[in-house]
């Protein structure tokens, strides 16, 4: 399981130095890719913190994945 958690940690590492910025996506009337995964997952039950404990992690960095994931792909929140 490392090797996957360090394999995308070098993807998010790569896509930061060539300008991907989460943080450029903070805008609160957008919703992104990685909070639907987030909903999704949650509705099912799994949670950070399940996460963690099934593959005994102290950090999942699953808040910086739903920040990488909502910098690819977001869109305006329907005001309806």
């Amino acid at each position: 399981m490392s090797d996957i958690r360090q394999e995308m940690d070098n993807v998010i590492s790569e896509l930061e130095k060539r300008g991907v910025n989460p943080n450029s996506y903070l805008d609160p009337n957008n919703v992104g890719l990685g909070d639907v995964v987030e909903g999704v997952l949650q509705s099912v039950g799994i949670t950070e913190e399940r996460f963690k404990e099934w593959f005994g992690l102290k950090e999942c960095n699953c808040s910086k994945r739903k920040a990488w994931l909502n910098s690819l792909f977001s869109w305006k929140k329907n005001q309806g």
